[in-house]
């Protein structure tokens, strides 16, 4: 029974870092563009992609207004964005693997800390 009780409470505490973690990685993914702050998630990131492609396939400008995350309108250059996100995107969830390998590797809940 205590090993039950001591399993528990370690998958408890992993599971709470897992989500700790993840939410510290979540509140990095932003990136600051034109005076606005701009959260890289895959649907802006997907816009951007689409717009570029649009651009290039049929003479569209790269040009845009998006609303940054307080909703106030920003003119953007999808280009330029799209790299910023990129880099942000890959940075933090570069990070975010390499933190949750390590957490995998803990087995006991004394182990694991903030």
């Amino acid at each position: 029974m205590e090993n039950l009780e001591t399993y528990a409470r370690e998958r408890f505490e992993l599971n709470r870092q897992k989500q700790t973690l993840k939410e510290q990685q979540q509140q990095r993914l932003t990136v600051t563009y034109n005076g606005g702050l701009f959260r890289v998630d895959m649907t802006l990131l997907n816009y951007l992609y689409m717009k570029n492609a649009n651009a290039g396939l049929f003479q569209q400008s790269t040009k845009s207004i998006l609303p940054d995350s307080y909703d106030t309108p920003i003119e953007i250059d999808c280009v330029e964005l799209v790299k910023l996100c990129e880099e942000r995107w890959n940075e933090v969830h570069n990070d975010w693997y390499n933190e949750y390998q390590e957490l995998k590797t803990k087995r006991k809940a004394g182990d694991v800390s903030v």
